[in-house]
């Protein structure tokens, strides 16, 4: 059992436990001459704290010269694949629509084992692979032919010319601008970019987008008896898969790098581990353990050359890498991923870790002393190019009637688009990195059996994890706020920049970690009578350091890894970039890595991305108590609770969320349209300024920032973020016995934090909850967790049906019993609340630079009433108005809206899904079974929704135009064991 089974571990054989344990072996008297058997394995891992388990093949006294083994094989039948939701309303609405598209899915393997030394060594093999097409629906949202050339004088909406932006002379400090003549834009302001583009625009309406992977598994295990007190194994580990994205658009992979899901993600892991346990007397089991692992992320785009789009000459020669630039615009194209063109980054990364550890278990008595130690070195080798032939956002900023009130609808953004004006964009040029982090860790655990009817468990570990390290200390380390700008000007006494490791008597790693990081742990288990036990536990848990998905933005590789912005405007978002357009986006050129040469003055003039050197050690405390009881026919009742208190957790949480300490002091806003007005730009012509010196006027606004010469500073993984959860859990359970088994338990749950980077796809976040809306106040983001679901019910039902050998019916030898008898079947579901929305404005004018405004609330009632089905609007092919919009209002000008952070008055659509499976084993002689098991996945059609678009002032606002998961599925295995 992975090296031997540990005393004070809990063994059960068929629900009977095992309480006779000698020098690694589990003696059963009734079954030592039984070649083989299964034993169920529920485990307490002393060091770890946890609960586990499996169930594992033993083998008795006369089975150590066979060999065992397995073929598999499994497939989907395209036939029986259900149409999902937006499949099945396009075909109601054309019978065109109702061939559904073919889909495959094939999983294959086998095992194979046994001696090659009769007991000493042993070997164990395994592979797998699978191959599958599977399909995932999506709504793209796409413009009419009419305004892709410009035309809007049929949308509704007016649009506006940036560049006749003036004083409104009615409303001093506000401004005004020109709408088009005929409300379409003149043919020779189309950008080129757009006009280059125009062919690449996807369809509006439901497709059926295609997503085909494939992958390749192998393990190779040796184990060796070299006598009776030392037994060791080593296990080799392979994996190889190609992984694309949707497809939102058609085609196979290559063949449209317009498509956001094209590319692919090559991953390649191999992994070694090695394990020694020593019994050296009767009361004592010793482990010495070591590990290794490289796991290769190769995400690659699709060649493709952007001097075939429009781009001015000098740029395509200029970028990185050639490929597909990224464009967003407005909520065009689908809900995956937010891009409307341009496949995956550039992303070249190798995890790897170290691992060594070494642990004794001590029988004394009552107690159980359990104590070891352990060692890691965890890390990445990273080039992170990401959007090599850049980012550009299209938002209504230029469009709009009222630059300090812009109108994000989605024309407005395809306006902006057209006339070649991006909101923000950037480009990345890329330097290789080396990161890791060193973890050390003991402990030591006392299991104490206080008498026959309690046992508790008494522990502590010490753990310490030095911050994020780079090889070559090719990274920065944080920013220091106080330390004067080497470069001066008049009027402005200027502080701050970034620190660069070992440079200035800054440190070598990042986050300051704590050196008091003891965790005590406790628990107890009490049976108060044959029938009925009461348990309960209390831990204080060190959580590791989280980073992101490894890019510049969140590992602080600035200045090695080098980004420039687009400056979109130089009046504060009044009018469009003088010298900048999407044909030349970067006319002064990218900027080049500079290493740490350029120390505080790196960066200066644009965004600058770092993680916090305050960043502290997170913690949580979990607590847990719970009562069950035997009831009636082996039935068990449970009530428990659980609970955790989670403290100074990056409140980016696992994700490249920042905090902008950058952002104007609220206490600016008071000054309103007066931010925006040009003054006197005392960073004029100095180059060390960056794009900051490129126009004589600059923003009053720009100037009252703390750190005037920078664009937004993002602080990442800032230690301020807290959690709470409470769950009450209440649960049935019975083994299998008489033909029938099972259990099901209900969790009732309160989550909340102010960790606004959670991620959640059932409930859509749309960018803005990856932000705070004010960077002074992070307190204000406390609300419930974005996986908040207050309800849950899960159950898992098995019966025997009353066929075959020993059964009420077909008893009897013969052909009937073979194909009806032996039969079982599994029901496996759940039920589910949806979960919180977040309700962000879709433009931003709080005039403060900050990243994100949430609307107000106006007291009304924000749900609307009816199904997912009656919602459902062909107009749009979506699920339209889940939300009613009359529950907001647009905040005003330089305020920052009431809405919090999540709102749970209303939330995503609930979920619910059925799995059915039937499964026989019918054994061939001599050794020899067969297994055959058909499964129902999602057999009711459930549908898995995602979140709608919570964009507030987005003409999407509310709708819901994407699914998860699957539909109905047919899933057939055979499996042939010996």
């Amino acid at each position: 059992l992975g090296g031997g089974p540990r005393r004070g571990n809990n063994y059960t054989l068929d629900g009977v436990s095992i309480v006779d344990i000698r020098n690694r072996a589990v003696v059963i008297p009734s079954l030592e001459a039984v070649e083989e058997v299964k034993v169920q394995v529920s485990t307490y891992d002393a060091e770890m704290g946890r609960t586990g388990g499996g169930v594992f093949n033993m083998t008795g006294k006369s089975g150590s010269n066979n060999w065992h083994g397995s073929l598999l094989g499994q497939t989907r039948p395209s036939s029986m694949r259900a149409r999902d939701f937006f499949s099945q309303k396009a075909c109601d609405a054309d019978a065109s629509a109702c061939e559904k598209s073919d889909t495959y899915y094939y999983l294959y393997g086998g095992s194979v084992g046994g001696p090659i030394v009769k007991n000493k060594t042993f070997f164990w093999g395994t592979f797998e692979g699978y191959k599958t097409n599977t399909r995932s629906s999506q709504v793209v949202v796409a413009p009419t032919d009419r305004e892709l050339n410009g035309d809007f004088s049929q949308s509704g909406i007016t649009i506006y010319d940036p560049l006749t932006t003036q004083p409104d002379p009615s409303r001093p400090g506000q401004f005004i601008r020109t709408p088009f003549p005929g409300n379409v834009i003149p043919a020779n302001r189309i950008s080129p970019v757009a006009a280059g583009l125009r062919k690449f625009w996807p369809t509006a309406g439901p497709y059926d987008a295609s997503l085909i992977d494939k992958s390749i598994t192998a393990t190779l295990k040796l184990d060796q008896t070299w006598n009776e007190k030392v037994h060791s194994s080593a296990m080799y580990g392979y994996y190889n898969s190609t992984e694309p994205a949707v497809r939102s658009y058609g085609g196979d992979i290559g063949t449209n790098p317009a498509d956001p899901g094209d590319g692919a993600l090559y991953r390649t892991v191999h992994a070694i581990a090695v394990n020694n346990t020593i019994t050296p007397n009767a009361s004592t089991v010793a482990h010495v353990r070591f590990g290794y692992t490289s796991f290769a992320d190769d995400c690659t785009p699709v060649d493709f050359d952007p001097g075939t789009l429009g781009f001015a000459s000098s740029y395509v020669s200029s970028v990185p890498q050639k490929k597909f630039p990224s464009f967003t615009v407005g909520d065009y194209g689908t809900d995956y991923n937010g891009r409307l063109f341009g496949d995956r980054g550039v992303q070249d990364t190798t995890y790897y870790s170290y691992d060594a550890n070494a642990s004794m278990s001590k029988l004394l008595g009552r107690h159980t002393v359990k104590f070891g130690a352990s060692l890691r070195k965890i890390g990445l080798k990273n080039t992170s190019s990401g959007q090599t032939s850049g980012a550009f956002t299209f938002n209504g900023q230029f469009t709009s009637a009222n630059p300090l009130s812009p109108t994000n609808t989605d024309p407005h953004a395809l306006a902006a688009f057209l006339l070649g004006y991006p909101s923000t964009g950037n480009m990345v040029v890329a330097t290789p990195n080396d990161f890791f982090i060193d973890y050390y860790a003991g402990y030591v655990q006392d299991d104490i059996r206080v008498n026959s009817n309690l046992t508790v468990n008494v522990g502590l570990r010490y753990e310490f994890e030095q911050g994020l390290q780079e090889k070559n200390d090719a990274f920065t380390v944080g920013f220091d706020r106080d330390r004067a700008f080497p470069v001066q000007v008049p009027g402005l006494n200027l502080k701050g920049g970034l620190q660069y490791s070992g440079v200035d008597g800054y440190p070598t790693h990042q986050s300051d970690p704590s050196k008091k990081q003891f965790a005590p742990r406790a628990g107890f288990a009490w049976s108060l009578n044959s029938k009925t036990v009461v348990r309960g536990g209390f831990g204080l848990f060190w959580a590791p350091y989280q980073y992101a998905f490894p890019s510049e933005t969140n590992l602080g590789a600035r200045g090695f890894t080098q980004v420039t912005d687009y400056v979109a405007s130089t009046d504060g978002g009044l009018t469009p970039g003088a010298t900048c357009n999407i044909v030349n986006p970067f006319p002064r050129g990218f900027q080049q890595p500079t290493g740490s040469s350029l120390g505080l003055a790196t960066g200066a003039g644009g965004t600058v991305e770092f993680v916090d050197q305050f960043r502290k050690s997170p913690y949580v405390e979990q607590y847990s108590v719970d009562f069950q009881r035997e009831i009636a026919g082996h039935i068990s009742l449970g009530v428990g609770y659980i609970g955790s208190r989670t403290e100074r957790i990056g409140v980016g949480g696992n994700d490249s969320a920042s905090v902008n300490i950058n952002q104007l002091d609220p206490k600016y806003q008071s000054l309103g349209a007066a931010l925006a007005e040009q003054v006197p730009n005392p960073f004029f012509g100095n180059p060390a300024f960056g794009a900051l010196s490129a126009s004589s006027t600059i923003s009053r606004g720009q100037l009252l920032r703390p750190y005037p010469q920078f664009g937004d500073l993002l602080a990442h993984q800032i230690s301020e973020g807290k959690a709470r959860y409470h769950s009450l859990i209440l649960r049935l359970e019975r083994p299998l016995r008489n033909g029938w088994g099972g259990r099901i338990n209900y969790t009732w749950s309160s989550n909340k934090s102010n960790i606004f980077g959670e991620r959640n796809a059932f409930s859509n976040n749309g960018g803005g909850q990856s932000r705070p809306v004010n960077s002074y106040d992070l307190e204000a983001e406390f609300a419930p967790s974005q996986t908040e679901q207050p309800h849950r019910l899960n159950y898992a039902l098995t019966a025997e049906l009353p066929f075959g050998k020993g059964k009420s019916r077909l008893s009897d030898p013969g052909l009937a019993r073979v194909l009806f008898g032996g039969w079982t079947v599994t029901a496996v579901g759940y039920f589910q609340s949806g979960f919180p929305v977040v309700i962000t404005q879709a433009s931003n004018n709080s005039g403060v630079f900050g990243r994100v405004q949430r609307p107000n609330v106006t007291g009304t009632d924000p749900t609307t009433s009816g199904s997912t089905e009656s919602h459902y609007d062909p107009s749009c092919s979506c699920i339209a108005n889940w939300f009613n919009p009359a529950a907001w209002a647009q905040a005003a000008p330089f305020t920052f809206g009431n809405s919090p952070r999540t709102d749970s008055r209303m939330r995503t659509p609930f979920k619910t899904q059925t799995d059915v499976a039937f499964q026989k084993v019918e054994p061939l002689g001599g050794g020899k079974n067969i297994m055959v098991r058909f499964e129902m996945i999602n057999l009711l059609n459930n549908s898995q929704f995602s979140g709608p678009n919570t964009s507030f002032g987005s003409s999407s606002f509310g709708q819901i135009t994407g699914l998860r998961g699957f539909p109905r599925l047919m899933q057939l295995m055979v499996r042939f064991g010996f």
